[in-house]
């Protein structure tokens, strides 16, 4: 998600994921378990089931 992250936030982020992660393809980023968790808004899900238009609005504990 890039829309509605604070910059300091999202290098925050990135070097958190960066210890975390377990595994990554060239579509997404494999955690071990729940560890970074954050609340978003979207308009709808689309017919594939997917977010349309997500904003970041917190992070969630």
């Amino acid at each position: 998600m890039e829309l509605g992250v604070p910059p300091e936030t999202r290098k925050a982020v990135y070097a958190l994921a960066k210890m975390v992660k377990c595994k990554e393809t060239s579509d997404y980023v494999y955690f071990p378990n729940d560890s970074l968790k954050c609340k978003v808004k979207y308009r709808t899900l689309t017919k594939a089931g997917l977010l349309r238009l997500p904003s970041f609005v917190e992070f969630a504990i």
